[in-house]
């Protein structure tokens, strides 16, 4: 009986490391698939920027092609 209660033990213990394993290495791979995406992310910020030095250079293009 007691071999029975020490097999089972160590079986719970298996599966239990198993288990914990996975829900870990899922947790790893979406918060780097979380960075990743943050990463290349632009956020409004980021583009208000380029729309102010996108109408910089358009203005100054039209401005120098109207001077001969």
């Amino acid at each position: 009986m007691d071999k029975l209660n020490e097999m089972l033990i160590g079986a719970l213990a298996v599966v239990g490391g198993f288990v914990t394993k996975r829900v870990f290495n899922n947790h790893d791979s979406l918060s780097n698939r979380v960075a990743d995406i943050e990463k290349n992310l632009l956020t409004k910020e980021d583009i208000s920027h380029l729309e102010r030095n996108m109408e910089m250079i358009v203005s100054h293009l039209i401005k120098k092609g109207d001077t001969p």
